[in-house]
């Protein structure tokens, strides 16, 4: 994998993580921390489908399908948990 590889996947990733922002919305806490996620979530579906062979919609040495899915899931898992948190810090102020 070559750094103009690595620099794109991070480029895309973060193209999901400014989307994910435009959508649920929120300050510059949230766009760093959708971003975060949906940089390990990419690199991590990269990786897995690495491993495990699979291979649809490559883009270069990117396995972008796998990618793209495991951006999703981190994206929506991590947005999940970190709204669970307020929830409950919200039920114990009261």
């Amino acid at each position: 994998m070559t750094l103009a590889s690595i620099f794109l996947g991070t480029v895309i990733a973060s193209i999901f993580g400014c989307a994910f922002h435009f959508w649920r919305g929120g300050g510059l806490k949230w766009l760093i921390l959708f971003n975060v996620f949906a940089w390990i979530g990419f690199w991590t579906g990269h990786v897995i489908g690495s491993l495990f062979g699979i291979r649809f919609i490559r883009l270069g040495a990117i396995n972008l399908g796998s990618a793209m899915i495991g951006t999703l899931i981190i994206l929506f898992l991590g947005y999940w948990l970190s709204m669970a948190s307020q929830e409950y810090g919200k039920e114990r102020r009261k």
